[in-house]
């Protein structure tokens, strides 16, 4: 006499469902773009714009040692606007001697706006220029690059030409050859400050955001997760931001599934007396690139 084969259905259904939450979470950690907008985990669901700000450092005149605790000019101000619903991170770099109107300092260059105010005139100031609403900033010092990069492991960039520059006043050594390269930290450092070339700041801006790329890329890689905890404390150690922390791993994780977009802020190269060397904007160009970008 032949038994009947019994199944357990409720048992098949919990080990299916098993199966089904393992290629799930696997999808969100490894190939997140392959999981539906709305059915992702732990991303931001509504538009963000953030300030980026890198400063310069400050050298000591006797010593040549850095001087981290003195107000610092702006080095590279990008402001980044996170799109979740497309999938993308839009940046807006603006060029750090465009020509502005700082709010209760008159017209100069945008770069001296932390000096004279910090953060929160800086932000007034891009607001104002762009029209667009900062909800948070990133503040960092040229210190985090090297650090940064040497935490997942190198950056692979095609350097455009030869840069040799050499200041020893801004501690500075630059030696690059052109080719595709896998950069370290010192080097990468070397890469987005170069700027002694006919494209001079805005060529440096360029090349700033095909680094940024460059890193968003290697932070998405899956042998990477590994190296999450030196990242963080990278971060942790070496940037100021208002952005709380929750929202800023939601952030980096949408970050990993994003398009990434660039421009800089259009304009020319003018001489103004009063301000030497600036970068006059187009603004009916700007206002279609902001249109573009964060609209």
């Amino acid at each position: 006499m032949k038994k009947k084969l019994h199944i357990d259905f409720s048992r098949v259904l919990a080990v299916l469902l098993v199966f089904i939450a393992i290629i799930y979470f696997n999808l969100n950690l490894f190939s997140p773009k392959r999981v539906p907008f709305f059915l992702r985990i732990g991303i931001i669901r509504q538009p963000i714009n953030v300030l980026l700000l890198g400063t310069d450092m400050n050298f000591s005149a006797e010593t040549g040692e850095p001087m981290p605790e003195l107000p610092a000019r702006a080095d590279s101000i990008v402001v980044a606007h996170f799109d979740p619903l497309n999938s993308q991170i839009n940046l807006l770099a603006i060029p750090r001697d465009t020509y502005v109107d700082i709010p209760t300092r008159g017209q100069t260059k945008i770069n001296a706006a932390p000096v004279y105010g910090g953060i929160p005139l800086l932000k007034q100031t891009v607001e104002k220029l762009t029209h667009q609403k900062i909800d948070y900033y990133i503040k960092t010092q040229p210190t985090i690059i090297p650090k940064l990069v040497n935490a997942v492991g190198g950056i692979t960039i095609y350097v455009d030409k030869d840069m040799q520059y050499t200041d020893s006043a801004q501690g500075l050594n630059i030696d690059l050859k052109q080719g595709w390269q896998k950069l370290n930290g010192d080097k990468a450092h070397q890469y987005i400050r170069f700027r002694k070339d006919i494209q001079g700041d805005i060529g440096r801006v360029s090349r700033q955001q095909t680094f940024f790329k460059a890193l968003t890329k290697a932070l998405m890689k899956p042998t990477n997760i590994v190296r999450a905890p030196f990242v963080i404390k990278t971060v942790l150690d070496e940037v100021e931001t208002n952005i709380p922390l929750a929202k800023s791993i939601r952030m980096a994780n949408f970050s990993r599934m994003a398009k990434i977009n660039s421009a800089t802020a259009s304009g020319e190269v003018a001489y103004i007396k009063e301000a030497g060397s600036v970068w006059l904007l187009d603004y009916p160009v700007m206002e279609r690139q902001i249109k573009f970008l964060f609209e």
